[in-house]
C-alpha cells in the first residue's frame, strides 16, 4: 500500500490543531516520499520542461466557516504545476470520501486551451480521455446531464462550468500500489504540459510591449483635485480616508485597501489612477494595470514570469511588461492593482519585490542565465531589473474563509487603508427612490448586518436600489423583500453568540409584517441556531 493505515486515519483525528499535527506527523512524510518518486519519473518523462515545475503541499490548516468557526481539514494533497498555471496534477487523500485521488485540476482560465487541444489534437488525447471515462471520474458543475454517448470532456466544454477535476479515484480499502499512483500522475502530466505550452502561445500574443501614446499630466495633482475627480465619477468616500490614501501612495510603493466586499476598493484604484493623469470615464488608462491574483499562485514566477529553457525565451506577464513600461517613463506614476491579493500568500509571489523595496539598489533577480534574454512576443529583458521608483502597488483584500491572513513581512512594508461604513445619506442623494420607508428599512438592516460582522457594501446596496427602481410591476416593499432575501441574508452565517443572536432578532423584527419572505427565512435561521448552535442561509 502507498500509505499506512495510521497515515490515512490522521485525517479522522478529532480537533482542528490535533488533526493538522497528526497529518504532518504521519501522512505528510509518506506523501513526500511518493511525491519525490513521482518527480523522478516525471523528470525522465519531461526532461526539458520539468525544471519549470514546482511541488506544493496543502498549507491551509483549517476550514474557516466564518464567524470565528473553524473545522478540521478534510483532505491533504500535493500538486505539480508550473507557470502560467491555471492547471496542475494533484494527488489528494480525502478523509470524508475515504479515497485517494490522482487528477488534473483545471480552472476556468484554462478552458480555452483545453478546448483548443481537444479540437486540434484529438487523436493525441483520446486514449487518456477515454481511460478517465471508463476507469476514473470527471467532476464539474454541469447543470444538464450529458447526451447519450457524449464524452465527459465534451460535456464540460459545452457547459458553463469553470472548475474541472478529471482523474482516478481509489477507495482506502482497495488502494493500488504506489507505482500505479505514479503511473497515473505521469499519464496526466503531458496533458498539463500541453495546456501550459498552449497558454504560453496565447499569452505571447498579448504581452507585446507598446509605446506609451500621448503624454498625460505629470506630477501629483492636489488632494482637492483628486477628490473632485473621484466624486464626479459617483464614488462615495470620506475625504479624510481619501487624503490618507493619497498620502500613503506617495509615501510607500505598497498600499493595501481593506474593507467589506463591494465597498469600492478596486474601483478606487482605477479612479485614483485616472485622477493622477487627468483622463475621464471610458478612456483607456495606459498607466494603470489590474492584476487578478489567482489562488494557485505560490511563487514570484506567477507575477514576474519565468525563463523557459526549452525555447531560450523569457515568458513575460502583463505585470512585467507594465513594470518595464514604467521604468521607461520615469516622470509618470504607474499604478498596479493587485485585486484580492490575499487569495494567495503575498509573501510568496511578492517575495523579490518586497525585498527590492528595502534594498538601496532595488534589484529583482529574474533567474535568467544571461544578462539579456529575448522575450516571448518580442523585445529583450535585462537581469536583474530595477524596481521603478514611479511604480505603485495597491492591493485589495477581503477577510473571509477563502483568503489568507497578511503576514508581518507584508504589513511591515505597506500602509493599510480601511474603507469604512456605508454613508446611507450620500447614497440616497444618488438615487431617485423617494420612498422613505425603503431607505429606513435599508438603514436599519445595514445597522444589524454591521453588528453581525457582515455589512453590505456600496455595490450590493446600489444593485438592490437598481432592482427596486426597475420593478415597476410590483409593490416597492415586495421588490425590496426579494432583494434582501437574495442579496443580504445569504451573507449571514455563524455560531451562536449574544452579538449574532441579537443581530438576527433585530433583522427579524424589521422584516416581520412588512417583508414576509425575508422574515420567514430569518425565522428558519433562528430556529436552526437554537437547535444546532450554528446557522446559515441554506440550512433550515
Amino acid at each position: 500500500m502507498p500509505f499506512s493505515s495510521a497515515a490515512l486515519h490522521a485525517l479522522l483525528q478529532p480537533g482542528v490543531s490535533e488533526r493538522w499535527q497528526a497529518v504532518q506527523r504521519l501522512l505528510h512524510p509518506e506523501m513526500l516520499v511518493l511525491a519525490n518518486r513521482a518527480a523522478e519519473r516525471a523528470a525522465a518523462l519531461l526532461p526539458q520542461q520539468w525544471p519549470l515545475y514546482e511541488l506544493s503541499f496543502k498549507s491551509r490548516r483549517a476550514i474557516d466557516r466564518g464567524g470565528g468557526r473553524r473545522d478540521p481539514i478534510t483532505d491533504y494533497w500535493f500538486a505539480f504545476d508550473r507557470p502560467p498555471r491555471g492547471a496542475g496534477v494533484m494527488l489528494t487523500v480525502s478523509g470524508i470520501e475515504r479515497t485517494v485521488t490522482v487528477g488534473l485540476q483545471l480552472w476556468g482560465v484554462r478552458r480555452p486551451q483545453l478546448a483548443h487541444l481537444w479540437s486540434q489534437a484529438r487523436p493525441v488525447w483520446e486514449a487518456l480521455i477515454d481511460r478517465i471515462e471508463h476507469e476514473g471520474q470527471a467532476r464539474f458543475a454541469g447543470r444538464r446531464p450529458p447526451m447519450t454517448g457524449m464524452r465527459w470532456i465534451d460535456h464540460y466544454l459545452n457547459s458553463r462550468a469553470h472548475y474541472l477535476w478529471a482523474g482516478f479515484v481509489y477507495d482506502w480499502n482497495a488502494l493500488p500500489t504506489a507505482e500505479r499512483l505514479i503511473d497515473d500522475i505521469c499519464a496526466l502530466l503531458p496533458l498539463n504540459e500541453a495546456l501550459m505550452e498552449q497558454a504560453e502561445i496565447d499569452l505571447a500574443t498579448t504581452n507585446t510591449l507598446r509605446e506609451t501614446p500621448a503624454r498625460y499630466l505629470t506630477g501629483a495633482p492636489s488632494v482637492a483635485q483628486i477628490v473632485m475627480s473621484i466624486k464626479r465619477r459617483g464614488m462615495i468616500i470620506d475625504e479624510r480616508t481619501l487624503h490618507a490614501f493619497h498620502l500613503a501612495v506617495q509615501a510607500r510603493p505598497l498600499v493595501i485597501l481593506a474593507g467589506p466586499s463591494g465597498s469600492g476598493k478596486t474601483w478606487l484604484t482605477r479612479l485614483y489612477a485616472d485622477a493622477l493623469i487627468g483622463i475621464g470615464e471610458g478612456q483607456p488608462n495606459p498607466c494603470y494595470l489590474l492584476v487578478a491574483v489567482q489562488p494557485d499562485w505560490h511563487s514570484a514566477r506567477d507575477l514576474l514570469g519565468y525563463y523557459n529553457s526549452l525555447t531560450g525565451l523569457y515568458q513575460p506577464t502583463p505585470f512585467l511588461n507594465f513594470l518595464l513600461k514604467a521604468a521607461a517613463d520615469p516622470d509618470q506614476t504607474y499604478i498596479v492593482c493587485l485585486d484580492e491579493m490575499n487569495l494567495a500568500r503575498p509573501e510568496y509571489y511578492l517575495a523579490p519585490i518586497l525585498s527590492a523595496m528595502e534594498a538601496v539598489e532595488g534589484l529583482i533577480d529574474l533567474g535568467t542565465p544571461l544578462a539579456e534574454t529575448p522575450l516571448a512576443g518580442g523585445g529583450v529583458v535585462r537581469n536583474p531589473i530595477r524596481l521603478p521608483i514611479n511604480l505603485r502597488l495597491i492591493g485589495t483584500i477581503n477577510v473571509d474563509e477563502s483568503t489568507f491572513a497578511l503576514s508581518d513581512k507584508v504589513l511591515d512594508r505597506a500602509n493599510l487603508i480601511e474603507l469604512g461604513t456605508v454613508d446611507m445619506a450620500a447614497l440616497r442623494s444618488q438615487y431617485p427612490i423617494a420612498n422613505d420607508q425603503v431607505w429606513q428599512i435599508l438603514s436599519d438592516i445595514q445597522h444589524h448586518l454591521t453588528a453581525a460582522g457582515k455589512p453590505a457594501g456600496y455595490r450590493a446596496l446600489r444593485e438592490i436600489l437598481g432592482f427596486v427602481g426597475q420593478a415597476t410591476d410590483m409593490n416597492v416593499l415586495e421588490a425590496l423583500d426579494l432583494q434582501i432575501l437574495q442579496r443580504l441574508l445569504p451573507r449571514l452565517r455563524g455560531e451562536d453568540s449574544p452579538r449574532f443572536r441579537q443581530a438576527l432578532n433585530g433583522l427579524h423584527a424589521i422584516c416581520a409584517g412588512r417583508l414576509s419572505r425575508s422574515a420567514e427565512r430569518l425565522a428558519q435561521m433562528m430556529a436552526r441556531l437554537e437547535r444546532e448552535g450554528y446557522t446559515d442561509f441554506y440550512g433550515y
